[in-house]
């Protein structure tokens, strides 16, 4: 496993990525709460090999199962040259993972890639920046706080639309500054 003080330093280039981004521009209009609350946990992981990255996804899994005071976990990989369509295959891999552990509506996982791109969308779309992130990240969520959560939300439907047109208000050259200040904190 890493270095305890690498983890903190991509701990860090998430943090920061959450607050200027995810939070600072409203993409997740529920992620305020648990990330002032500090009920976020963020797990690292540096392996390369997918067996491991299932093992220890799977450890995750249950681990915020058997903890209800954790809201969600952001599963990182520090690995900077995972390719996004290899990251897709994980992605695939680990919800076939969520389903066999018998998670499948306890848990759902919401994706994120330094280069996420959209199927239909011109490479060059903004709107690919509402799923970047400085790193790989697949994020666990728990299915009944986010149905709660959109319930209560008289727009919640309008969300995906709206984040789009904010990427298309703020522009390319906005996100690249902030997820170059994130990756500033990375270790390297």
């Amino acid at each position: 496993m890493a270095d305890p003080q690498v983890k903190l330093q991509i701990i860090e280039s998430i943090k920061h990525w959450l607050e200027a981004i995810v939070i600072g521009q409203q993409f997740c209009p529920f992620a305020q709460k648990p990330f002032i609350q500090e009920t976020i946990a963020y797990h690292v992981n540096d392996s390369k090999d997918w067996a491991q990255i299932q093992k220890d996804f799977t450890a995750q899994l249950h681990h915020l199962n058997d903890n209800q005071d954790i809201e969600t976990t952001l599963f990182i990989l520090d690995w900077q040259a995972l390719d996004f369509y290899d990251y897709l295959d994980g992605l695939m891999l680990l919800q076939q993972t969520l389903e066999n552990e018998g998670f499948e509506g306890v848990f759902q996982i919401a994706s994120f890639h330094p280069d996420y791109q959209f199927e239909g969308e011109k490479a060059s779309s903004p709107s690919h920046f509402t799923n970047r992130a400085p790193l790989p990240i697949y994020h666990i969520l728990r299915e009944d706080s986010l149905t709660q959560i959109l319930d209560n939300m008289p727009n919640a439907h309008t969300i995906p639309e709206d984040n789009i047109a904010r990427t298309h208000e703020l522009g390319t050259q906005y996100f690249t500054d902030i997820l170059k200040q994130a990756h500033a904190k990375l270790p390297r």
